[in-house]
């Protein structure tokens, strides 16, 4: 993706988000985003703590039956239809055996979503995931903003994830991941890492379930995320429903801070 591609996207993200952060006002549970981010920084995520401010030092249906030559379930080739529920077909991974048409070992998955957490902040993501036999990865950002007297607050949270597939048919795929995180904000940029399970559901045609629960160490805070969507597809576009939920957990004093809600997007399988 070009430069001027990002800076587009960024720049109509934050004009979106901005919208969304307006129509929320600021009230008495405000501030969470800069209670997120001291626990980040400091580890503490007390209100009276004196503010991290930023400075020159501050880091910045077909069949499950195998295709044959009797190899490893790791190293056996997996093949994707164009999309779930393409061509009549129940599911969406197939062995080539069952293939009547042209096959696809690798398969792409791109992802816009919005929404509310805690009716006073608004929330905005963008994912591209790439599926092969058995592996994966996953990159995805989601951007938060909140209304305060100080102006908008606003943090970015990044997931670079590579992926194993455990289990990997027609009507499910099931995958552990692991890898790094990155938390930006106005006092800089920090980083961590994560490690959890996700899961795909292919229950029937046109329905798409997806989960996924991770935890991990940014900065010095504690990150427990968990996120799940109801996906009904038309053609390769599935249109989603479902929520997320964030726990920024400090680790040296204070309360955790919950960034929650309820999510809309689409996906695009390709």
């Amino acid at each position: 993706m070009s430069q001027w591609t990002l800076c587009d996207l960024r720049r109509t993200l934050s004009v979106a988000l901005s919208a969304l952060a307006l129509l929320a006002p600021a009230t008495a549970s405000a501030q969470r985003l800069r209670r997120a981010s001291d626990a980040v920084h400091t580890g503490s995520s007390d209100r009276d703590r004196r503010r991290h401010e930023p400075s020159g030092d501050s880091p910045r249906s077909p069949s499950s039956s195998s295709s044959g030559g009797g190899g490893s379930r790791w190293l056996r080739p997996r093949y994707f239809l164009p999309y779930p529920y393409a061509w009549g077909y129940q599911g969406y991974a197939t062995p080539q055996a069952d293939f009547q048409r042209s096959p696809r070992s690798v398969a792409v998955v791109a992802s816009l979503d919005g929404g509310i957490a805690l009716s006073s902040i608004a929330r905005g993501g963008v994912a591209l995931r790439v599926l092969g036999a058995g592996l994966e990865f996953e990159l995805r950002y989601t951007a938060y903003a909140e209304p305060s007297h100080e102006g908008t607050l606003w943090v970015g949270l990044g997931r670079y994830r590579g992926g194993v597939a455990l289990a990997d048919s027609a009507e499910a795929r099931v995958r552990i991941f692991g890898g790094l995180l990155h938390w930006i904000d106005d006092a800089g940029s920090q980083f961590g890492g994560e490690a959890g399970i996700g899961l795909d559901v292919f229950p029937d045609d046109p329905w798409v379930l997806s989960f996924d629960l991770s935890g991990g160490v940014v900065g010095r805070a504690a990150l427990v995320s968990l996120r799940g969507t109801v996906g009904y597809m038309v053609g390769p576009v599935e249109f989603q429903l479902g929520w997320q939920h964030e726990s920024v957990i400090p680790t040296v004093s204070g309360d955790g801070v919950d960034l929650s809600g309820p999510l809309a997007g689409v996906r695009l399988w390709r």
